[in-house]
């Protein structure tokens, strides 16, 4: 071979070699992350990044780059990602501490602290005196007040680095929440020798001032953060929260306007101080804010979204529709924006589509409380009560210190009897906002409801002036004045309550049956003379109650219609009529009626129900089940429909027992000891010839209806067919004895005779 040849050789073979290498996988993700580390060291994040991605793509359990890229988004202002990479490669490589602290951390920072707790300690379990595992569990067990064990781990991690400043810091918390205020100011003391110019150790010692009310101290701590870091931000936003809590809003106005003035191309602080003037009602000042963020950050979502809000509490809510509207048209997805789309629906009293649109913002950001509030407000209206509760319980898990999360807490608790938690929960509202007067409102009610009616009386009394004529304090009022017998008190507040609001019927019904001593003559007159200045349909429902009661049907049929003229969509006078007609038994009248509410509301149950009755008194059986079984389509869950249809299908010939048998279960299930539901029960049993078990129903039925003929009768029916002549022929006589009119009574005659002839 010629040496000409050889070089040749030579070239080809290292060709191959380096497209050999080249080829190979493990060398090329090796190259990316050696590529990475290069980056970082001339602080080319991006590059860095792309390159650790090159990385793991070829290898998607490649620790190391997973590792390195997780903390390279945490450092780029992506926390998701970070947390699923660094998720990853502690999972992937056990034995890389810091990533396993840092998913914990992680964990900490959402509340989780179940989670959180699984992954440091499986690092304590490789290495029992990390100083990173043994600070985090002990800011694991201060959160979960375990204050020894928290002392204990803490204690741990200084002797193994005692000069980190962070461990003193969280001692220094420890101490802080046991109101050990000496020791916690010279373990954060000792936290600002070792790092002075760490921000977090000076708002430590200022927070602990705070809390334990050493002014002097304060603010000496104060002027010396204020000469130390007077560029920072965070201390104007932190001046800024000590001065809201002390309702010194001015002040925290000024310190929000100085951060912004330090950091102008932040968002968030125009958005933190646009919802600071929000919360004070300063809606020119948050507009103003906003209309520079705007112009700053024109391509800004957050903003656009802030503003829609401020329009929709503002009540432009067509501005608000089109800005919100503008947002989803290219995001679809964005949070803020379907947060608001879900208060519309709220506004517009569409709570389950309200819900629909929240369910997935609970899912994808579960640390968010405005979604959870909104979604117990959505369950509460949907008066689903326990739903409501779990959601504002997750809200204020996420933000505590939300007065309106406390307030509506407080609402559910008082709609559930529970008014020991709702003074509780309006009492905390009221500490972190005192002008809550919703949380005023609640707190009055929860002691009306405890019957501690003098200190709900000196509550109203001591904030009379600042809500002077309002109605909802002085029905509060009224009550307690009922509660201590002080008629004439109650008397004097419901008529200031009736001069407040003249259409509230329930207030003249009141105040008619207090001012007449419940003189229903005397109280007709009294409504009427209410009504010559005050035309309102629920007025000439009550003016109809009133004649219905004292046996003046012409005239409460009237009055009930005239209400229909005020209010001609409204369902409630043509109940009215309806009922009273079916007492007066003119069911044609009634049937009309019902009718027309169906015609104007095609889904009404009580139309349908009403309906129903009327068609089974008319003995058009077919007419009565069709209209039961829709009811029972639309709402599966009602008894009576259940009970009714039961009966029905038993009582016709060759109906299905089987379905009737169901049906008679569900109510019985709902209601046990119903007599009514009983009998229909025992009835059915009877027509299966199931004799025993109808009879057990129908003695049922007469502990609660004791000397009922037309159970009676079905008793002694039951009683033939299971042999016990002897007995059906006391229970058919004692029927009989009644002087009731009752539809069965010839049937229980011929059985009578029946029984006698067989003597």
């Amino acid at each position: 071979m010629t040496l000409r040849h050889f070089a040749g050789l030579f070239i080809l073979l290292s060709l191959l070699l380096t497209l050999t290498a080249c080829s190979n996988p493990e060398q090329k993700k090796i190259k990316h992350y050696q590529r990475a580390l290069e980056y970082v060291k001339i602080d080319d994040q991006k590059s860095a990044i792309l390159e650790l991605k090159n990385a793991i793509q070829l290898d998607a359990k490649y620790a190391d780059a997973r590792y390195q890229l997780g903390l390279l988004l945490l450092k780029n202002g992506d926390p998701k990602g970070a947390f699923r990479e660094l998720q990853r490669a502690a999972g992937l490589d056990p034995s890389n501490l810091d990533a396993g602290v840092k998913v914990a951390e992680f964990y900490l920072l959402s509340r989780n602290t179940k989670e959180s707790r699984t992954y440091v300690e499986r690092v304590l379990e490789k290495d029992p005196e990390y100083p990173e595992a043994l600070a985090l569990i002990a800011n694991i067990e201060l959160i979960e007040g375990h204050f020894t064990k928290a002392l204990e781990n803490v204690d741990k991690a200084i002797n193994k680095d005692p000069e980190n400043d962070k461990l003193y810091n969280i001692k220094g918390r420890i101490f802080a929440s046991q109101k050990k205020w000496k020791e916690g100011e010279k373990m954060f003391r000792k936290a600002i020798d070792l790092a002075p110019d760490t921000f977090s150790n000076h708002r430590s010692l200022l927070t602990l001032f705070d809390q334990s009310r050493n002014e002097q101290a304060f603010h000496n701590q104060l002027k010396i953060m204020t000469e130390r870091f007077p560029e920072n931000v965070q201390l104007y936003t932190t001046l800024a929260n000590f001065h809201i809590k002390r309702r010194n809003f001015d002040k925290a106005g000024d310190a929000l306007l100085k951060a912004l003035e330090i950091k102008p191309d932040s968002v968030q602080l125009h958005l933190m101080l646009a919802d600071f003037y929000q919360k004070q009602k300063k809606y020119n000042d948050a507009e103003e804010i906003l209309k520079k963020a705007e112009e700053r950050f024109p391509d800004n979502n957050q903003v656009t979204v802030k503003i829609a809000t401020l329009k929709f509490e503002q009540k432009d809510l067509e501005k608000a529709r089109e800005l919100m509207e503008s947002i989803l048209a290219t995001n679809p997805a964005n949070g803020g924006a379907n947060l608001l789309k879900a208060r519309f629906a709220i506004n517009e009293g569409k709570n389950t589509e309200a819900l629909e649109i929240l369910t997935p913002l609970l899912k994808n950001y579960p640390e968010w409380g405005e979604p959870f509030y909104y979604s117990a407000l959505a369950h509460l209206r949907n008066r689903e009560k326990n739903l409501a509760q779990q959601s504002i319980e997750q809200a204020l898990k996420n933000t505590p210190t939300n007065d309106r999360y406390h307030a509506l807490a407080a609402q559910i608790f008082l709609m559930q009897g529970e008014s020991l938690r709702a003074r509780k929960e309006a009492s905390i509202s009221l500490k972190i906002n005192p002008n809550n007067f919703i949380a005023v409102k609640i707190l009055v009610k929860s002691l009306v409801q405890a019957k501690e009616y003098e200190k709900a009386i000196k509550l109203i009394r001591g904030i009379e002036k600042q809500v002077a004529g309002d109605p909802e304090l002085i029905s509060s009022l009224s009550i307690a004045y009922l509660g201590m017998n002080d008629r004439e008190k109650a008397r004097e507040s419901l008529a200031r309550l009736l001069k407040v609001v003249p259409q509230s019927s329930k207030t003249l019904a009141l105040l008619a049956a207090l001012s007449t001593n419940n003189d229903i003559g005397k109280s007709i007159d009294f409504v009427k003379q209410h009504i010559k200045n005050n035309k309102f349909s629920g007025h000439y429902l009550l003016l109809g109650e009133l004649y219905t009661r004292n046996n003046q049907p012409e005239k409460a049929i009237e009055a009930f219609n005239q209400a229909k003229t005020l209010q001609p969509d409204n369902p409630q006078p043509y109940l009215f009529l309806a009922k009273l007609f079916t007492r007066l038994n003119q069911l044609e009248n009634a049937r009309k009626e019902f009718n027309t509410i169906l015609e104007k509301h095609p889904d009404s149950i009580v139309a349908k129900m009403g309906l129903a009755s009327i068609y089974e008194k008319q003995n058009k059986n077919s007419e009565a089940k069709k209209l039961y079984t829709e009811v029972l389509k639309t709402q599966p869950n009602i008894p009576t429909a259940a009970n009714n249809l039961a009966w029905l299908i038993a009582s016709e010939e060759n109906g299905d027992l089987g379905e009737a048998l169901r049906l008679a279960m569900q109510a019985k299930q709902a209601y046990p000891k119903q007599p009514q539901i009983a009998d229909t029960l025992g009835w059915v049993h009877y027509k299966r010839k199931s004799y025993t078990l109808a009879i057990s129903q129908f003695k049922q039925a007469l502990e609660n209806r004791s000397g009922d003929p037309v159970i009676l009768y079905h008793l002694a029916l039951a009683q033939y067919g299971n042999g016990e002549k002897a007995n059906a022929l006391v229970s058919v006589k004692e029927s009989l004895k009644s002087k009731k009119n009752f539809r069965e009574r010839s049937e229980a005659q011929a059985l009578l005779k029946e029984l006698e002839s067989k003597g």
